[in-house]
């Protein structure tokens, strides 16, 4: 390894409210946990309406249809000779074409991300593409797009087995061109569990079922809701906590009136006192307290086919007992007895689910064992080091 490493990421970047914001500025400091020598340098993606205070590492802006504004971006990596320039991909961040293509039965007209070529195409420096969406049986449009993404980079990160075999299988990449590194997970929270309950105001008493991250129909959370009667009838002291403020892109179109409804179901099956809701946006010292606070953490997703979680892998990775839906990222994160898995739309095998590991300690020190196993794995200086290795490997040297 050289005795200085130059690194340019692009991505949106903190203070974006943005899972891949923080995944970016997590993933820089992993980094620089095994790599202290290094200057690190980031093109942060935001919307064309919006507008952040960004620190010294931002030094371009990538505004979504401004192709000046990528141009622009590419010439200041450039300047710098870097050793290498780290993509995290998402199509929603970088504008481009639009194009239809159905999901699920319904018909979606959203941008391909195809301008993010505009970078690509003007760098000088070896590229690592991180693909945060792998969409099995793409459309042509949004394949067309991952293959020409991967075709300019010299390794393209997954963060799961499954997202892997897609690629090969229905967008024909290269096997020997993909690696697999886990999301990574902040260090845990270093206090003891009553003293993380007392610090957030929680009654030790309790039983805490949690959810955490920004809040949308997707989410599941009236699934949850809908799953207390026949919790509290076995159980009453559970306490459900919804922890995140609404999603952005749902609070611009929609306001509140999932969370409303949320709260109507509650009243409705008079589970309201059982049920709070933070509807703040946590920093993620915060955020691990209250998935640490977790007796049971839950992320009842409506999508199938999502291929990562943030909030998921910070719950593997810190060994809180989970429940979820079979989507493909959480397959595999709770497979082979890490976790439990419930059918899609399913309320009772949620309650079913809950009043069984409350029930059951053994199976709670079991799971919790091979949960420890494989989280250990996910923290963040043990990723950044797989980083470095793809650096080394496959920029570096040859």
């Amino acid at each position: 390894m050289r005795s200085i490493l130059r690194l340019g990421f692009v991505s949106s970047f903190i203070p974006k409210k943005c899972g891949i914001a923080t995944f970016s500025r997590d993933l820089m400091n992993g980094i620089s946990d095994n790599f202290p020598s290094n200057q690190m340098v980031v093109a942060a993606a935001e919307n064309d309406n919006e507008s952040y205070i960004y620190p010294e590492s931002v030094i371009a802006i990538l505004k979504t249809n401004d192709l000046d504004s990528y141009r622009r971006a590419a010439a200041k990596f450039n300047q710098l000779k870097l050793d290498a320039v780290m993509l995290q991909h998402e199509f929603g961040l970088y504008g481009g074409k639009r194009a239809k293509f159905v999901h699920e039965g319904v018909v979606h007209d959203d941008p391909t991300g195809d301008n993010i070529f505009t970078l690509l195409d003007n760098l000088t420096s070896p590229i690592i593409s991180t693909l945060h969406t792998v969409l099995p049986y793409p459309d042509p449009a949004r394949k067309a797009v991952t293959r020409e993404i991967a075709e300019r980079s010299a390794m393209v990160v997954t963060m799961s087995q499954d997202s892997k075999r897609i690629l090969c299988a229905d967008y024909q990449i290269a096997e020997n061109k993909i690696v697999v590194i886990p999301h990574g997970v902040p260090k845990k929270v270093n206090k003891s569990r009553p003293s993380i309950l007392k610090g957030l105001g929680l009654d030790p008493d309790n039983f805490y079922l949690v959810i955490t991250g920004l809040i949308s129909p997707n989410k599941g959370v009236d699934l949850v809701i809908q799953a207390l009667p026949k919790i509290l009838a076995k159980h009453p002291n559970v306490r459900l906590l919804v922890v995140g403020q609404t999603h952005p892109q749902v609070l611009a179109s929609e306001g509140e009136g999932y969370r409303d409804s949320l709260k109507a179901i509650a009243k409705k099956l008079s589970v309201d006192g059982a049920v709070t809701f933070v509807n703040k946006y946590l920093e993620t010292e915060q955020l691990m307290e209250y998935i640490s606070a977790a007796d049971i953490y839950l992320t009842p997703h409506r999508d199938p086919e999502q291929s990562a979680s943030g909030t998921l892998a910070y719950a593997v990775g810190t060994d809180r007992l989970s429940i979820s839906t079979p989507y493909r990222y959480a397959q595999e994160l709770l497979g082979k007895n890490r976790g439990f898995l419930v059918p899609f739309e399913d309320p009772i095998s949620i309650a079913i689910n809950v009043n069984r590991l409350i029930d059951d300690g053994e199976l709670r020190e079991i799971t919790r064992k091979k949960l420890k196993i494989y989280g250990d794995k996910m923290a963040w200086p043990v990723v950044g080091k797989a980083y470095l290795k793809i650096i080394e490997d496959y920029v570096i040297k040859p």
